[in-house]
């Protein structure tokens, strides 16, 4: 079962459980307000909405989860791109009710969760992350996130650059000098996660000022996003291992990156690392005006995306291991208290 907050709709509750969980933090030490505080705020989003396919809806998970966690009664708890102040909830009812508590980190940021508790195990999507989690005294095993290449396969016409999410974080802003230097290439930007109105304003000024770039909004097929792709962008500002990558790489299709750990790892021989603020010109120049070149990275994509660490059994297995050893160390050490 799946437990989730879409951080969408609940204007009220939001709002509602971020003051409580406000002054929670300000009369904690306060015996009654603080007492009065964290109990009140674990009522907002209590009831979580079913949708199909297993999964909870509600903008708390921490407040839904004590139920859940009574009703369903799971084997094992993992948490995924969470709040540490929801985390640290939902942990904190796992210890109460003997259950395992696995973290796994798919952003940098998620790090910080291993600042302070135990987790009864954690899983890492990069070598990347797992060198990080070392850096806390943690032994973090290294399981890539799925990625259903199959959705992804397309023959691509190869006729243009494409940028997915195209958010400041995510370089977006390198659009502009690039445009500029190959007037005849057109650059799509092609949304993921639904733009915020002052994203979409910003991506707007770019495309008024440059008649060579467009905008796609998002797509639910994965093979739509690289039908005319030669070349993806990812100009990533932060550390993280994007699944388009894999997704590009599978179709031969050859990557220019940042040069951030994560994105490196990722890439591979597959396409072209260079630093965020130079090297992109010269690399598309490689890529768009070198036929030789291209096929080479072509080839490399291919087999890079091959490799057995990321193909789908592999994946299941590995994850399994670790869910199945950890649920059996958590009943070992039930039994003997």
């Amino acid at each position: 079962m799946m437990l989730v907050d879409n951080a969408t709709g609940a204007t009220v509750t939001r709002f509602l459980h971020e003051q409580l969980w406000d002054a929670s933090v300000r009369f904690e030490n306060r015996r009654v307000l603080g007492d009065s505080a964290s109990w009140l705020r674990s009522f907002p989003g209590r009831t979580a909405h079913r949708i199909p396919g297993d999964v909870l809806v509600t903008p708390a998970p921490e407040n839904a989860f004590p139920d859940i966690a009574v009703s369903f009664k799971p084997d094992i708890v993992i948490g995924s791109s969470i709040a540490r102040p929801t985390w640290r909830q939902i942990r904190k009812t796992c210890q109460e009710l003997g259950l395992p508590a696995v973290l796994y980190l798919r952003e940098e940021t998620a790090l910080t969760h291993l600042e302070s508790g135990h987790h009864a195990a954690v899983i890492a999507n990069s070598k990347t992350l797992a060198a990080g989690a070392s850096t806390y005294g943690v032994d973090a095993t290294f399981v890539p996130s799925i990625v259903d290449l199959a959705d992804a396969r397309v023959d691509s016409t190869r006729e243009r650059i494409v940028l997915v999410n195209p958010r400041r974080e995510h370089g977006v802003d390198v659009i502009e000098d690039l445009a500029r230097n190959f007037r005849t290439i057109e650059f799509v930007l092609q949304e993921s996660w639904k733009l915020r109105p002052t994203e979409r304003a910003h991506i707007d000024g770019i495309l008024s000022r440059h008649p060579n770039v467009c905008f796609r909004p998002r797509v639910d097929s994965p093979a739509e996003v690289f039908r005319d792709a030669a070349i993806v962008l990812a100009p990533h500002r932060i550390d993280n291992r994007p699944r388009t990558i894999l997704e590009a790489l599978s179709n031969g299709i050859p990557v220019i990156a940042s040069n951030l750990p994560g994105l490196v790892e990722s890439v591979g021989s597959g396409g072209i690392i260079v630093d965020h603020e130079n090297g992109w010109v010269d690399a598309i120049s490689t890529l768009w005006q070198d036929p030789a070149a291209y096929r080479r990275y072509e080839q490399q994509a291919f087999r890079f995306a091959e490799r057995p660490e990321v193909q789908t059994d592999r994946v299941v297995g590995d994850f399994l291991d670790v869910v199945g050893t950890t649920i059996r160390s958590q009943l070992a050490t039930n039994e003997v208290l």
